[in-house]
């Protein structure tokens, strides 16, 4: 076998203008860039077989946008809003910030480079970090459990889109099967009738006023509540699901199609539906925007929305509220971005992509409130009453407030199509990232099922509705409220701390430093592994904590409670996802060759030669080693604390 070549960090890296290809001029003096031939142009990062086989992004910008619409979500509409108000308004936005440039920042950075460099899907990119295989694992599970009940809150978005296609909208009026006796809409209906009726001795002041809006959503399209006669007749619950809702399971159905149909080919269709779902978005959000802001009430609405309430700052629970969201916003820890990312070019510009989309999407949720609560601001000016009594949290915010504040708008039909079909869009980017990467993690494990890849899509896609048919019970959001809760909020902040703790800590932050000079051509400075190293670290840790000393169990609302044995399986669901990475840890230790039980774990810490097998390959020369050869690494490189 010959020597392995060694060869100068120069040569493993350049600085063209365009990141994707440069040039070399013959007339030039300086010597022509590595492994050109001098005849130039010529593409100094080509797709090799290997990457052509498993697939590439066909443009850098399908690449950006993907990101875009992972990372732009339905939660950016609903969720980022109601924090906001609910956590001190504009105070809400310090700690938000502050999380995004000291975890959100550095983490998206830190996941686009590591999928860019290993080229694989979270499931088997950890052969930088054997032990940390379990990482990889807990990322395509918790992928998998919000792909499922995700879909089932899109196909709630299409409900919406095709009963807004009515002369009246059916959440504006209590004449309907589904209304209860104590329904009524704001503005119109006389409610001293009820008043009066609440001081008789049959109902004592137990009457509960319902808006038309709210019975919509939990009597007709969830279907939670009976109605006969106008008095609720029976209540489903998670104990008692109740049979499925026909009506949410066809308009589920659809939506999978449409999620199989631009999956079917993988990236090389994905990939080009992106260019309408980023994009399509922000016109939508660019057009309400305008239409709000020259409502009366919307001057009101949002200072509600942004009013700093300084004294919440003191509150550890809205710095914990700020990194969930962060989380949740960003999409980081899940292993989506690892993914994306793996079908880049070798020496693609991921920082760029990484500060674009980071900023973007922060950007992007204060216009989503802006937008909101300039229409709530309209809503709670019609009908005199302050704007916090007019606001739902969470999913309410997007299928009870909003659709009734539509109704106050000029053609609200159109208005209300426009917004359930940008809701559907935003969902859908994310969708296709939270399958992609479970199926990319699958097919890198398993090569075989590249070759069959339009009937493993087809396969899995059939398999997730099946999956989700629960969820579209009578008592389905009980379900999906329970996956959501556990199957993917405790989990990524675990997740992610080990993440970065196995790559900064066990790899080791020069090692991974290297890995980007070699695709970027310049090392990571100082703020970077000042919070990859520590700052991240702490922070996410601190908040796991804090999330676990204020842990109280899930409530559906105010006065609905989940069971005691529910909450065990939602711990259950966590613990699916989260006992992956101890358990991995043993196994990947237990499989490594080693005399003694501390040989095997110095080997299940360091890097094998595959995880440099893009280097090598893009070097143009078989003999090619990483910048640190495998043979002189030790466990923690240059990090003496987690030296053996």
């Amino acid at each position: 076998m010959p020597a392995s070549k060694s060869y100068p960090v120069e040569s493993l890296s350049f600085k063209p203008q365009d990141p994707e290809k440069t040039y070399y001029s013959p007339t030039n003096n300086s010597p022509p860039p590595p492994y050109t031939n001098g005849d130039g142009p010529v593409d100094l990062d080509p797709p090799i077989e290997e990457e052509e086989e498993r697939g590439i992004w066909g443009s850098q910008w399908e690449f950006l946008l993907s990101c875009i619409g992972l990372s732009v979500g339905i939660g950016n509409v609903w969720r980022f809003p109601y924090l906001a108000y609910d956590n001190g308004g504009g105070a809400f936005l310090i700690p938000y910030i502050i999380m995004l440039v000291l975890v959100g920042k550095p983490m998206y950075y830190m996941e686009l480079a590591l999928g860019q460099y290993g080229g694989e899907a979270p499931l088997t990119v950890w052969s930088c970090v054997p032990i940390a295989k379990g990482v990889g694992v807990a990322m395509v599970i918790v992928s998998f459990i919000v792909a499922i009940y995700y879909n089932v809150i899109m196909s709630y978005t299409l409900y919406y889109m095709w009963a807004s296609m009515q002369k009246v909208l059916p959440w504006q009026t209590c004449t309907n099967a589904w209304n209860s006796r104590f329904c009524y809409v704001r503005g119109e209906t006389n409610l001293s009738y009820f008043e009066e009726l609440n001081r008789t001795e049959e109902f004592n002041g137990t009457i509960k006023l319902t808006t038309s809006p709210e019975e919509y959503w939990t009597n007709k399209v969830l279907g939670l509540n009976e109605i006969v006669d106008g008095v609720i007749s029976h209540t489903y619950n998670i104990s008692d699901l109740g049979g499925i809702k026909w009506d949410i399971v066809l308009n589920l159905l659809l939506s999978w199609i449409i999620v199989f149909i631009c999956l079917m080919k993988g990236i090389k269709s994905s990939g080009k539906v992106v260019y309408f779902t980023a994009t399509f978005p922000y016109v939508v959000l660019i057009i309400l925007l305008i239409r709000g802001a020259i409502l009366e009430g919307a001057k009101e609405g949002i200072w509600y929305f942004i009013y700093p309430d300084i004294k919440r700052l003191r509150d550890i629970n809205v710095w914990r509220n700020a990194l969930g969201q962060m989380f949740f916003s960003l999409s980081v820890g899940w292993g989506c971005l690892i993914m994306f990312a793996s079908y880049n070019k070798f020496r693609h510009n991921c920082y760029r992509d990484a500060m674009v989309v980071s900023s973007l999407d922060t950007i992007t949720s204060v216009i989503a409130g802006f937008v909101v609560f300039s229409v709530l601001g309209e809503m709670a000016r019609e009908l005199g009453t302050d704007v916090s009594q007019v606001v739902k949290g969470g999913p309410g915010l997007a299928f009870i407030a909003y659709p009734e504040a539509v109704g106050f708008l000029p053609v609200p039909q159109l208005w209300s199509v426009i917004f359930f079909f940008m809701l559907y869009t935003l969902g859908l980017d994310s969708e296709f990232a939270l399958l992609e990467c479970v199926m990319s993690s699958l097919t890198d494990q398993f090569p075989p099922l590249r070759r069959n890849k339009f009937y493993f899509t087809l396969g899995f896609c059939i398999f997730c509705f099946l999956v989700a048919l629960p969820s579209t019970t009578h008592g389905g959001q009980y379900v999906w409220g329970l996956m959501d809760k556990y199957g993917g909020d405790f989990a990524v902040l675990l997740i992610a701390f080990f993440e970065i703790i196995a790559l900064m800590w066990i790899y080791g932050f020069r090692n991974f430093s290297q890995d980007i000079y070699a695709m970027l051509g310049h090392k990571p400075g100082i703020y970077w592994i000042v919070t990859w190293v520590a700052i991240a670290p702490i922070l996410i840790i601190l908040v796991f904590i804090a999330a676990m000393f204020f842990y109280k169990p899930l409530i559906l609302e105010a006065d609905v409670y989940y069971p005691p044995w529910s909450d065990g399986v939602g711990w259950l669901l966590a613990l699916l996802s989260m006992i992956q990475i101890p358990l991995w840890a043993i196994i990947m230790t237990l499989l490594q060759k080693g005399d003694t039980l501390l040989d095997k774990i110095k080997m299940a810490c360091t890097k094998n030669d595959h995880f440099d097998h893009r280097l090598r390959k893009h070097e143009h020369d078989t003999d090619a080693v990483a910048m640190v050869p495998t043979t002189k690494m030790t466990p923690g490189y240059d990090n003496p604390s987690i030296k053996f």
